[in-house]
């Protein structure tokens, strides 16, 4: 039986913690620009709200392309190479921020910084589940996912807590320097080899190269999860406004970090011990214990325990979903179950601000965020019928699940 010791010296390589930082990094920048991309259009394009929000979400359509590429290049390209052409051109993108000042070429700028985005958490992620031996998978992959909780906590932070002293462009200068600290972080990612599919024969391009079919109806309960968190997200700035609880709106997505750094690496050890159905139950039942403390207004406390719990759900089920999806296909499948699960997870968190759009007015944001509980009750039963419909198990060492 291996020992806890062993177990983080298999997990945490050179690699493993360059790609983690790499992704972290990347991503603070990537959210403290998001947060603030509406207005800047606003203040200083004159752009409608809905122009202006168009341009803030193309970011995730570029995402979505970045992500259903990059499953079927990576075997080819190879692992490092993707990653740092990723890096590379969010940098790139980033600069170009200082030189775009026509409309059009913001909404150029977006879509490739997206695409770039997609690119360097498919092609992480898919290192990840390659270099962590496959026994320690859960442990390995919630440790590498607090790299995106931490980027989620302190992205949104840098973006409103310093725009007023620093102003749009030096949010753009911060999230420049983040990402030429990414570029200069891939000199410690070491390559490593894909795996050759042998059962698949080289053939026409198909569908197949780029997603596995296999996982999407595991991918669509994803998808329907994240349309509940995308809502957090995209509203809890007006929530706060509307319902005089700013102060602690602010310190939700600190609390959320924090429950979910502190619990991931017992989740882990959890999910490679006993499998994940528990776990998604349990995670399940959090997000709607969450959602309904922000749909009963109940003042600054409950927005502050929402962000809690919502750590301890939403936090968990995030590296959960994707170690659950890559234990149903074989190692040289990696890449595109990775590519399956993120580009519904991106679809389900972008599509949420859209669709509450036609619900908002009439029902407000704790009808929104009750409806989104409801939502999240509703997957109960569509886990239970997607996972006991799952594939085959492939993998040694599966039999937990």
């Amino acid at each position: 039986m291996e020992t806890e010791p062993s177990a983080l010296r298999a997990i945490f390589s050179r690699t493993f913690i360059a790609i983690s930082l790499i992704n972290m990094v990347g991503m603070i920048g990537y959210y403290a620009i998001f947060v603030v991309c509406t207005r800047y259009l606003m203040d200083g394009f004159q752009a409608s709200a809905a122009t202006a929000g168009l341009a803030t979400g193309i970011v995730v359509i570029g995402c979505l392309v970045g992500r259903f590429f990059t499953g079927s290049v990576i075997r080819d390209v190879g692992y490092r190479r993707v990653l740092l052409i990723g890096v590379f051109f969010f940098f790139l993108m980033n600069v170009c921020y200082f030189f775009a000042h026509e409309m059009w070429q913001i909404f150029s700028v977006r879509f490739v910084s997206g695409v770039a985005m997609g690119v360097i958490g498919t092609a992480t992620g898919t290192y990840v589940a390659t270099i962590v031996p496959r026994q320690f998978h859960g442990r390995g992959i919630s440790y590498f996912s607090m790299s995106t909780a931490l980027a989620l906590c302190f992205g949104p932070f840098i973006g409103i807590a310093l725009l007023g002293s620093l102003g749009y462009e030096g949010i753009f200068a911060i999230a420049t320097g983040l990402s030429a600290l990414s570029l200069l972080l891939m000199w410690f990612v070491i390559d490593v080899t894909p795996p050759v599919d042998k059962v698949r024969p080289k053939k026409r391009v198909a569908l197949d190269d780029f997603i596995d079919k296999r996982l999407v109806p595991f991918s669509v309960f994803v998808g329907v999860v994240c349309l509940t968190w995308g809502n957090v997200q995209a509203l809890l700035a007006d929530y706060a406004k509307t319902y005089d609880v700013v102060a602690a709106a602010s310190s939700f997505f600190l609390l959320y970090a924090l429950a979910s750094l502190l619990t991931r690496p017992v989740t882990g050890k959890f999910y490679d011990a006993h499998g994940p159905v528990v776990l998604i139950y349990m995670t399940l039942g959090l997000m709607i214990v969450g959602l309904l403390l922000l749909a009963s207004h109940a003042g600054s406390w409950a927005v502050l325990l929402a962000g809690v719990v919502m750590g301890l759900g939403f936090g968990n089920f995030q590296s959960l979903s994707q170690v659950s999806g890559i234990s149903l296909v074989p190692r040289e499948r990696f890449a595109q179950a990775t590519s399956t699960i993120f580009i519904f997870f991106d679809l389900g968190v972008g599509m949420a601000p859209y669709l509450s759009g036609f619900l908002v007015e009439a029902v407000g944001y704790s009808g929104i965020f009750a409806i989104n509980a409801a939502v999240v009750a509703c997957t109960i039963p569509l886990y239970w019928y997607v996972w006991k419909h799952r594939p085959q198990k492939q993998n040694v060492g599966s039999e937990a699940l």
